[in-house]
């Protein structure tokens, strides 16, 4: 049996998480503001326990943080934020 791949083993740890990695290169797909980003990393990414702090990386879901809290539609894997209402139609 052959080793999994990098990106199915992301797909097994996101299932049923509408985000994507290629997301951020849509230019369809905007970003949050500053305040609602401020919010969602500073405020929660940064205290949790399950951010490698040294890469912003989450040992939850394996998304940067810093660019999985910019967009609208992302979610904590946590539920500590969710994803703004209303940009689940530009995906």
């Amino acid at each position: 049996m052959s080793e999994k791949t990098p990106f199915q083993i992301w797909k097994e740890k996101n299932a049923g998480d509408k985000v994507r990695p290629w997301d951020l290169l849509n230019p369809k797909i905007g970003r949050v503001d500053d305040e609602t980003f401020k919010y969602r990393f500073e405020n929660h990414c940064l205290n949790c326990p399950s951010l490698i702090k040294a890469t912003k990386t989450c040992k939850k879901c394996g998304c940067f943080m810093t660019e999985k809290a910019k967009l609208p539609h992302a979610s904590c894997p946590l539920g500590k934020w969710g994803a703004i209402t209303g940009t689940e139609d530009v995906i």
